[in-house]
């Protein structure tokens, strides 16, 4: 998988989690919410329960994505891991991966 496909993947990933935060705040829900693992694995149907404000916080950056620790594997010359947590890790695309991912970011695409 070239850097582009890995970062497409990731995106896929990071739109429906959009759709999530969108979907529990017109619903005011709280608590822990259910966001998927975006790491570049097509298959990947893994669910990482965090609150708004630990996504929020991953989601700060353009380039940062939310991954289960062990999800980066295989794509990793790709992106470096800039944050463990409970239960989940933080990664960063870089270089071409980072570029496309930041390029794909919807909210770049309405601040941006």
């Amino acid at each position: 998988m070239d850097a582009d496909q890995v970062a497409r993947n990731d995106a896929i990933y990071r739109d429906a989690n959009e759709r999530i935060k969108r979907a529990a705040e017109d619903y005011d829900v709280s608590g822990r919410l259910p966001f998927i693992c975006e790491c570049a694995d097509p298959e990947c149907r893994s669910v990482v329960p965090l609150t708004m404000s630990e996504y929020e916080e991953i989601r700060a950056h353009p380039t940062h994505f939310l991954n289960l620790p062990g999800h980066a594997e295989g794509a990793d010359h790709y992106a470096a891991t800039v944050r463990k947590a409970d239960g989940y890790i933080v990664v960063e695309k870089v270089g071409e991966a980072g570029e496309v991912a930041e390029g794909l970011d919807p909210r770049e695409a309405r601040h941006g």
